[in-house]
């Protein structure tokens, strides 16, 4: 078991013997009188790829139970447990299990587990434990929220909200990842992380600004992932609104940490401008990863197109230039997403992708949503790194969600 979160479970074990002088009654109330929590998550997929002979199928469930102490002396412990499972598994690829059948098919990156997802003890600013982190907009740091199972860290952390007016930091240590794939791909790590976050809201505008500096070292060799691949981030985010008038601007760079001799210099950046009309808001978005710049903690679905086709920077970078329509009628959301994808040396265009959803909040606990994204290769011979050819691709998701 990991360090953090072993020390974490220590604790908590250990917590009514260190405090009987204090009242054992005290300790059993804050324990007794937590709350518990619930969600389910039913979804269906299909993955369509045009490189592959089989068309990908998943029906799964993602069952997560959590359980919030009261508080004790400004201290309380959160446990959550998950179970992730599918139904006709061999209907696609969870890009772990090694069938050479399942190979056949498209990924559907959702395996069946059973784990602990968090598992924390939490007061005065500090977490320690298994957490979820999440900085920003998640373009760096994230949980993969879409994704049935979560992207999780045990980790040390701190966040302040009192000390600035109007502005938040928090610090976190991380010793350990656990992706999406599973515990059996979890792996080892150094990883020092800061943000600090500005927000104010005045009478016609707003604006959110932050810094952060992210550094991940890799200590061991988890797949294709070794410490030669160890990375550091540093950037500022500033978006905000001016009236009906939106605004995004974000940058960042790229260099090597310790052994990290695989991870180039590379920058990123992003332009975004919107405006609302009433209930439909229109967002233009140019964002650009040089090559070699990579962002493999980050909650990628939710960039560079639903269809996933660039989790990996291709090797010549990438240019994304999009145009986003939202819009909330009849008591629905809808969203419509039109990206055009270059390359950002080379003069490469890589193809075009069209992104729908509609989502129905049916009341506060359940919601219902029909998604789609249609990738549409402009050079189906060329190879993108991290994937299998440039080919065109087409999902499809029917979910339901509920939360208690």
């Amino acid at each position: 078991m990991n360090k953090l979160l072993a020390v974490s479970v220590v604790m908590a074990s250990a917590f009514p013997s260190l405090v009987l002088a204090d009242g054992l009654d005290d300790v059993m109330t804050a324990l007794s009188s937590g709350k518990t929590s619930l969600e389910l998550r039913l979804r269906a997929e299909r993955v369509e790829d045009s490189g592959k002979t089989e068309t990908a199928n998943a029906q799964t469930l993602r069952t997560v139970l959590g359980y919030k102490t009261g508080d004790y002396q400004g201290v309380t412990g959160f446990v959550e447990f998950e179970n992730i499972s599918d139904f006709g598994q061999d209907d696609y690829n969870d890009n772990v299990t090694a069938d050479p059948v399942r190979k056949t098919f498209p990924v559907i990156a959702d395996v069946a587990v059973t784990q602990v997802n968090q598992a924390f003890l939490e007061g005065y600013g500090l977490k320690l434990g298994r957490q979820k982190l999440i900085f920003d907009n998640a373009r760096f740091i994230g949980d993969v929220g879409w994704r049935q199972n979560d992207q999780t860290f045990d980790a040390l952390s701190y966040t302040n909200k009192v000390l600035i007016p109007a502005t938040a930091f928090t610090l976190a240590f991380v010793n350990k990842i656990n992706p999406i794939t599973g515990m059996s791909q979890s792996r080892n790590v150094n990883a020092p992380l800061a943000n600090i976050r500005y927000s104010k809201v005045f009478d016609n505008w707003g604006i959110t600004a932050s810094g952060f500096y992210y550094a991940v070292e890799e200590e061991e060799t988890v797949g294709a992932i070794g410490p030669a691949n160890s990375f550091q981030h540093s950037g500022a985010r500033v978006e905000g609104s001016v009236g009906d008038a939106l605004y995004e601007v974000s940058y960042a760079k790229q260099d090597s940490y310790k052994n990290g001799a695989a991870t180039p210099e590379a920058n990123y950046s992003d332009l975004q401008l919107g405006y609302k009309f009433g209930p439909v808001t229109v967002k233009a978005q140019y964002e650009v990863l040089e090559p070699g710049f990579k962002t493999p903690l980050a909650t990628l679905h939710a960039f560079n197109g639903w269809a996933d086709r660039f989790l990996t920077t291709p090797t010549k970078g990438l240019e994304d230039t999009n145009l986003k329509l939202l819009a909330k009628y009849w008591g629905l959301n809808f969203v419509l997403a039109a990206h055009s994808f270059q390359s950002n040396s080379g003069g490469i265009d890589f193809g075009k992708e069209v992104d729908f959803s509609v989502m129905k909040p049916v009341n506060r606990n359940l919601s219902l949503l029909l998604k789609y994204a249609d990738y549409q290769s402009d050079n189906t011979a060329l190879v993108l790194a991290g994937t299998a050819k440039n080919t065109d691709l087409k999902k499809t998701w029917l979910q339901a969600a509920y939360k208690f």
